[in-house]
């Protein structure tokens, strides 16, 4: 009887036993998948914050860009300042024209002054399409690092494409395409200028 008492209480402890195997291993089986969720999660969140601050890349490229060209256009002797002095000089002669002070020599003057300040604002679309060309080829160079760099990030990554992430990739993509149609008629509106300024 002695026997069978013992015998049962090996049973039982072998079977508690493995019972409390069985749940240990569910639960270290529940964890790793929690911990590889949450991993593949923070995964793409770190994928999505990389495409964003590519997005955000291209947008603040552009701000520059148009803030570096306004600097050359409103720089020391623009045409707004040609065209001040201009309207200055050629004011004066105007006052004595008016008065009927030295007519013929201030119409010859205010001719003289044309010619000038015609010659000033070619200098000066020269000066400006040079400098903006050169805007130009910085903001090219910068576009299409910025391009490489999300190319990699892209394919780094291209395992997580998913319904998450896949519209943000367009948007980003969509914003590579127009920046290259937009840099394209920039080149377009250089020749232009540099043609226009020979």
């Amino acid at each position: 009887m002695k026997t069978i008492a013992l015998t049962a209480m090996i049973c039982a402890a072998t079977v508690a036993g493995g019972f409390a195997n069985t749940n240990s291993n569910i639960n270290r089986g529940n964890e790793r998948n929690r911990h590889a969720l949450s991993y593949e999660q923070g995964t793409i969140n770190h994928f999505r914050d990389g495409i964003a601050f590519h997005q955000r890349n291209v947008e603040v490229l552009w701000e520059q860009y148009e803030l570096a060209t306004e600097r050359v256009r409103n720089s020391k002797g623009s045409h707004k300042e040609l065209d001040a002095d201009k309207a200055y000089f050629v004011g004066v002669y105007q006052d004595d024209i008016d008065k009927g002070l030295r007519v013929e020599d201030s119409r010859k003057a205010i001719a003289e002054i044309e010619a000038i300040y015609a010659k000033k604002h070619a200098d000066r679309d020269a000066y400006e399409a040079k400098a903006i060309a050169k805007l130009q080829a910085q903001l090219k160079v910068e576009l299409a690092q910025e391009k490489d760099s999300f190319k990699s990030l892209k394919k780094e990554y291209s395992h997580l494409i998913n319904t998450q992430t896949l519209p943000l990739l367009l948007e980003v993509e969509n914003s590579f395409a127009r920046s290259n149609d937009l840099v394209a008629k920039l080149d377009h509106t250089a020749d232009n200028i540099a043609i226009a300024a020979l």
